[in-house]
C-alpha cells in the first residue's frame, strides 16, 4: 500500500472518529464510573467488534446483507433494541446522595462486563457492515496483493478506534470527581441514557 493512500485512508478514519457515536457514549459512561484503566476492556472490545466486521465485510456478509432487506432490518431491529436495553438501565439510576462512588460495587464493571458491552454495542450496528464493505474498496488495489492491504486498512482502524475509546473514557474520568462531589452522577447517567435511547431511534429510523 502507497504511503499516500495509507495516510488519506488514516485521515479518514479520524475524522470518523471524531464523530460521537454509541461506543463514544458508552466510554464515558465506563471512564467516568470505572476509570481509565478499567476502560481498556470496553476499547477491546470496541476493537474487536470492529475486527469481526471488518472480516464480515472481506468475505462479503455486506453485500448479501444489503441485497437482503429483511436480514438488514432484522439486524438493525435487534442493535436498537440492546442500545435501548442499555439506554433504560442508566435513565432508571438514582441518587445516593454523598455515598455516590465511582467504583465497581456488586461484580458490576469487571473486564469481562465491559468488554461485552462494548462488543454488543459495536456489533450490533449493521450499517458498520455496510460502511466497510464500502469504505476499504476505495484503499484496495486491486492489482496488488489484497490480504496485506487488508490488514493494514484493519490495524490502523483498530489502533484508531481504541485510542478514540480511551480519548472518551479519560476525558470523562477527568469529570468523575466534580460530577459525585455536586451529586450529579446520576444525572450524566440519565443523559447518556436518554443519548442511546434516542440514536437507537435513529438507527431505526435511517434508511
Amino acid at each position: 500500500m502507497q504511503t499516500e493512500t495509507w495516510l488519506l485512508y488514516l485521515f479518514a478514519i479520524v475524522l470518523i472518529g471524531i464523530s460521537p457515536g454509541p461506543i463514544a457514549m458508552l466510554s464515558m459512561s465506563h471512564g467516568i464510573h470505572f476509570g481509565k484503566k478499567r476502560s481498556i476492556a470496553t476499547g477491546l472490545g470496541s476493537v474487536s467488534a470492529a475486527l469481526v466486521l471488518m472480516a464480515a465485510s472481506a468475505a462479503g456478509l455486506g453485500a448479501i446483507i444489503s441485497a437482503s432487506e429483511y436480514g438488514f432490518s432484522l439486524l438493525k431491529w435487534c442493535g436498537a433494541a440492546y442500545l435501548v436495553f442499555l439506554g433504560i438501565k442508566l435513565v432508571l439510576t438514582k441518587s445516593q446522595g454523598q455515598k455516590l462512588e465511582v467504583t465497581k460495587t456488586e461484580g458490576k464493571g469487571t473486564a469481562k462486563q465491559l468488554y461485552k458491552q462494548a462488543f454488543l454495542v459495536g456489533i450490533s450496528n449493521p450499517k458498520d457492515l455496510l460502511f466497510f464493505a464500502a469504505l476499504f474498496p476505495q484503499f484496495i488495489d486491486l492489482s496488488a496483493p489484497q490480504m496485506p492491504q487488508l490488514t493494514i486498512l484493519a490495524l490502523t482502524w483498530a489502533l484508531v478506534d481504541f485510542s478514540f475509546v480511551m480519548l472518551y473514557a479519560s476525558m470523562a474520568n477527568v469529570l468523575a470527581p466534580s460530577l459525585k462531589a455536586s451529586n450529579k452522577l446520576h444525572w450524566f447517567d440519565r443523559t447518556s441514557g436518554g443519548v442511546f435511547i434516542t440514536l437507537a431511534a435513529i438507527l431505526v429510523s435511517r434508511d
